[in-house]
């Protein structure tokens, strides 16, 4: 132990610096690059490439050179095998823009689809404005025919006009009178049997305008286009006018009218009689007493305020 010792003593520092660090070292290195090579790692690669990353030193070490891509066999690729990568990229993008143009057709077809129908719609629609049109036409003239008509019974001697319009149903005397002049409809109703002649002037105080759906809207629509409103398929009869209706009348005639009124609405006769003058209701009074004096005064209990 004390050779060991001493012999350990007589080592140089240079001699211990090669045992001890130097040699372990080397051994290290040549052990590692064995066993990189023996695992095909490329060791001068990468040595070369941290020399060149090393400021100064990288100046003079050039970059080390990109190994060639190896196919699956092991070899570059040629220039056949990169035509043919090539196309089979632009057969892909080809097949791509189909796609696209096959859904850009689509949609054109979809959008001249829609165009389609919104002429047809648009077609129809002037149509019905047009059939609309045609229909007010129409009414326009047979109100007018109305009319003609009408002038045509006044002008008639009332015993003659009284047995036709007495053949009409209640809705056509209604209908014919509403367009005649109240001394005229006097006239002729005082030659019609009293129980029509009632149902007629009742009829004249109800009458009220009417239009049917498809004239409302028409009118409607011209109303919106600042155009004149068409006229009422048929006009009202105001209590003066049927007032002046019955004083045009014989007192009698009027009597026998207003009884057969009485009988089915009291309170129209009471606004007949409310809307003459006092010189032809009271003759029309004197004839309802001659006539029934029980009707006659409780018309007249109800005429005083």
């Amino acid at each position: 132990m004390a050779n060991a010792s001493v012999e350990s003593n007589s080592y140089s520092a240079l001699e211990r610096f090669l045992i001890w660090f130097v040699i372990p070292f080397v051994f290290t290195a040549v052990l590692l690059f064995v066993l990189l090579s023996i695992f095909d790692y490329d060791i001068k690669s990468s040595v070369q490439k941290a020399l060149h990353n090393t400021p100064i030193v990288g100046l003079v070490v050039p970059a080390p050179k990109e190994k060639v891509t190896e196919t699956a066999v092991g070899k570059a690729p040629t220039t056949e095998q990169g035509l043919k990568l090539k196309e089979e990229e632009v057969a892909k993008l080809n097949a791509k823009v189909n796609e696209l143009a096959s859904a850009l057709q689509k949609s054109d077809a979809t959008t001249e689809q829609k165009d389609r129908a919104l002429k047809d719609a648009v077609a129809k629609v002037t149509e019905l404005e047009e059939k609309l049109k045609d229909k007010t036409q129409s009414e326009e003239e047979y109100n007018n025919q109305i009319t003609q008509l009408a002038n045509m019974y006044a002008k008639m001697s009332p015993s003659k006009a009284a047995p036709i319009i007495e053949a009409l149903t209640p809705s056509e005397m209604v209908l014919v009178f509403s367009r005649m002049k109240s001394d005229s409809r006097g006239a002729i109703l005082e030659k019609m049997d009293a129980g029509k002649a009632a149902i007629a002037s009742i009829g004249l105080k109800d009458v009220v305008p009417v239009r049917d759906k498809e004239i409302a809207a028409l009118q409607e629509r011209l109303t919106t286009n600042g155009t004149k409103d068409t006229k009422a398929a048929s006009s009202t009869v105001s209590s003066s006018d049927l007032g002046q209706t019955f004083a045009n009348m014989t007192p009698k005639s009027a009597a026998n009218v207003l009884l057969e009124m009485n009988k089915s609405n009291p309170n129209k006769v009471l606004s007949i009689l409310s809307s003459m003058d006092n010189a032809s209701r009271s003759k029309l009074m004197s004839a309802l007493s001659d006539a029934n004096k029980e009707i006659a005064a409780l018309i007249t209990a109800k005429l005083a305020p």
